[in-house]
């Protein structure tokens, strides 16, 4: 502004008004010679133009510049208003923090410092740094003295703690571990195993354990893996550790290999017994099967008592075989014990009948004692009871030689409940005694009471063992008392279930206050069935004392027999078709019983029928009925066959025929149950029924009819006897038509049918009478 103004101050000295003019008059200076005075008034107002330009511009740059310094100071002066109020609140922040972590530090007593107090919080800090920094190396130190690995992971997976252990364990410094994740490390397949179990302690927030094998070490370790999530600071972490478990894995594949090699023993021990059982029971089969029927036949006194003399010596060993066979099982844990219906009374006296024969011929008198009120139906295992019953009555028999042996049945005094009561079981003797300091001995194992006993007396020394621990399992005790010379008595209580069944009255109650010897017969032989109108039978037997001993019995039976000599051929013959029943032997060439019953089985499920199958077998372990049940056999026969047992067997299917043809069950109840009556009908229609229809047929032929009728009425009045229903409805139909004249073209052929029909009541008839009065008491 001052240069302009100048410029004006010299145009009013020059006497112009304008810029314009005086550059004119400048101009016209020149032109006078006044050139050097125009110059230079020229330059003096360029110079003085310039000048003021450059202040002017100098002036804005300071203004500018001053008015950005008022701007920066007052945007420093905020910030340090706002920096002055953080640092407050840091100050507050840092109080709080230091209150909390003194508190946690246990120095809660001290004053803490002021909020204005920065170098006391600073002091404080420090010593909180300080105790901190010593409970870590405490921490620390701790962690190495542990004899397991630890460490502690990042949820990035990076370690961030660990002890000297897990250094050792994987062989690396602090400063390789610290930061560095499982796959930095350690093999593929490891590390991705470790990022799984991670992540599922991640997932869930449980405890993770797993058993790892390190091989790449000699001998090899066997880890147990733990990882757990925990939270400190607002920060988680992955907690781990490993516990080195090689030594209990040692011991615990120890163990199982003993267990195993102890099973396989044991599998092996059973293996033997059976096959054993086998060997012994196939040579034995024959023996007392052939020697049964020497003794049948025609035999001179002294031949029979020889051939009595062998039969006795075969039961005696087959006796022997069943003691160990029984001891092998209780001491392997193999003996199972039924729990099925029975009744007691019946089970006393058909143990004690077999025993009278033995007391008799040494001239002892055999005694029973029953209460009144000893329950009938009660449920347990009459099988093992009668065997233990068997067992004490016979070493009984064996160690008297004068006087008395009684059985003697009581209720246990305060032991019966609504479901079950304990009975108590008592066999007495006047016989040789036993020394107190023998009675424990004579439990145990093989042992007798002294030598000379095993050669006066025999035995193996295991009855009395097998009898204490089929007790013992039936959750009894037995117990001897005896005196040298006067005697023994071996008692046992076992708890009895009472079962829901009702038995037919019993008229052989033995009152306990009276006892009365009991004279038991002998069983009776079965009378012989030889019609020749039994069952077709096929026998598949590869033994031939076996295949002609069984033939012989079942013949004797009146059956017709097939037989075939392993299990492949018995398979065909079936599938042929014809036979009513199959004898099966379980160990054959070819294809064994097993196998060959379940291929008849699978071939009926596709063309149907069913066709019963009884398994032949010595053996004789626990589990070998059931197998043969599964395999699809109906019934199991045990060897040596027992020509009463397989009567009986054969009997039980024999009389399943009748079933369709004949409801013989319901003529038995109107007969009161005489099985006996029923067979002798049986047998006089068997003989007067052909006859009957004889008649018929000449009565129509000669065309009588009355005749004719009478004949029909009289068969139809007595096969209402055997509930011959089909036959039945034949006669009825009959009948009604021979009051119908129009219809005698039809009697002839009518005629035929029901002839016919008696036909199947004829062979359901000897189905009856083969089997026996025993089988339709079943």
């Amino acid at each position: 502004m001052r240069h302009k103004r100048l410029v004006r101050q010299v145009r009013r000295a020059f006497g112009v008004s304008s810029e314009q003019a005086l550059q004119d008059l400048l101009g016209a200076l020149a032109e006078r010679g006044d050139k050097a005075l125009a110059d230079g008034i020229a330059a003096l107002l360029e110079s003085t133009h310039r000048n003021y330009e450059q202040y002017d511009r100098d002036l804005q740059v300071r203004t500018r510049m001053l008015d950005i310094s008022s701007e920066e100071l007052l945007g420093a002066n905020a910030q340090l208003r706002e920096e002055a109020g953080r640092q407050r609140e840091v100050l507050r922040s840092l109080q709080a923090s230091v209150q909390r972590l003194t508190f946690d530090a246990g120095t809660a007593n001290e004053p803490p410092p002021a909020d204005h107090d920065l170098l006391g919080l600073t002091h404080a800090l420090e010593q909180l740094v300080q105790q901190r920094e010593t409970a870590r190396e405490l921490t620390e130190q701790i962690l190495d003295q542990l004899p397991i690995p630890v460490f502690l992971k990042d949820r990035e997976g990076r370690f961030v703690r660990f002890n000297r252990q897990f250094q050792k364990f994987y062989q690396m410094t602090r400063a390789e571990l610290m930061g560095a994740k499982i796959e930095h490390f350690t093999s593929p397949e490891w590390a991705a195993v470790t990022q799984q179990e991670d992540e599922q302690a991640w997932r869930t927030g449980l405890m993770v354990s797993s058993e790892r094998r390190v091989t790449q070490v000699d001998p090899p370790i066997d880890l147990v893996v733990n990882r757990i999530v925990i939270t400190s600071g607002g920060e988680s972490y992955l907690l781990g550790f490993s516990i080195d478990v090689s030594e209990q894995r040692a011991a615990r594949d120890a163990m199982q290999r003993a267990v195993e090699s102890a099973q396989a023993a044991s599998q092996a021990k059973s293996d033997f017994l059976a096959n054993m059982s086998h060997e012994i029971r196939t040579p034995m089969n024959g023996i007392l099967g052939m020697t049964e029927l020497v003794l049948e036949s025609r035999l001179e006194a002294e031949q029979r008592d020889d051939i009595g003399l062998v039969k006795a010596s075969a039961g005696a060993l087959l006796t022997i075989v069943n003691e160990i066979l029984d001891f092998s099982k209780i001491e392997a844990g193999r003996l199972d014990l039924e729990d099925v219906p029975f009744d007691l009374r019946k089970l006393v006296r058909d143990t004690v009948r077999p025993m009278a024969l033995r007391a008799q011929q040494k001239g002892l008198d055999l005694q029973v004692a029953m209460p009144a009120n000893l329950p009938r139906a009660m449920k347990g295992d009459p099988g093992r009871l009668r065997q233990v019953l068997i067992n004490l009555l016979a070493n009984a028999i064996k160690f008297t030689q004068q006087g008395s042996v009684t059985l003697a049945l009581a209720l246990a005094m305060g032991a019966r409940v609504d479901e079950r009561c304990d009975i108590a079981f008592a066999v007495s003797d006047t016989g040789i005694g036993i020394p107190l300091e023998k009675q424990k001995l004579i439990f145990e194992p093989f042992s007798q009471v002294d030598g000379s006993t095993t050669r006066q007396f025999g035995g193996t020394g295991l009855g009395l063992t097998i009898c204490r621990r089929l007790v013992i399992l039936m959750q009894g005790d037995l117990t001897v008392a005896s005196e040298p010379g006067k005697g023994s008595t071996f008692r046992f209580t076992v708890p009895l279930r009472h079962a829901a069944q009702q038995l037919p009255a019993d008229d052989e109650l033995v009152d306990l206050d009276e006892v009365e010897p009991v004279t038991v017969p002998a069983p009776a032989l079965a009378r012989e069935q030889g019609s020749g109108n039994g069952l077709r039978i096929l026998l598949a037997e590869d033994n031939p004392v076996n295949q002609r001993l069984a033939m012989r019995l079942l013949q004797k039976m009146g059956h017709r027999i097939t037989l075939v000599d392993n299990g492949l051929a018995a398979f065909e013959c079936v599938v042929q078709g014809g036979f009513e029943l199959v004898l099966m032997d379980v160990q054959m060439p070819e294809l064994d019983g097993l196998s060959a019953t379940r291929r008849i089985r699978q071939w009926e499920a596709v063309h149907g029928g069913h066709v019963p199958i009884i398994a032949m077998t010595a053996r004789a372990m626990q589990g070998d009925r059931d197998r043969c049940l599964e395999a699809g056999m109906d019934d199991y026969l045990s060897k040596p066959i027992d020509s009463e047992r397989l009567r009986q067997i054969v009997g039980r299917f024999h009389i399943e025929q009748a079933g369709p043809v004949l409801a013989w069950r319901a003529a038995l109840l109107r007969l009161d149950g005489d099985a006996l009556l029923l067979l002798e009908l049986a047998q006089l229609f068997i003989d007067d029924g052909p006859q009957l229809m004889r008649t018929l047929y000449d009565a129509l032929a000669d065309a009588d009819l009355p005749g004719s009728q009478r004949a029909v009425h009289s068969l139809q009045g007595v096969l209402v006897n055997f509930g011959a229903q089909r036959a039945i409805s034949q006669a009825e139909r009959m009948s009604a038509s021979l009051h119908q004249p129009a219809q005698s073209a039809q009697w002839k052929g009518q005629a035929v049918e029901l002839g016919a029909a008696l036909e199947e009541v004829y062979a359901a008839l000897h189905a009856l009478i083969t089997a026996g009065p025993q089988a339709m008491a079943e």
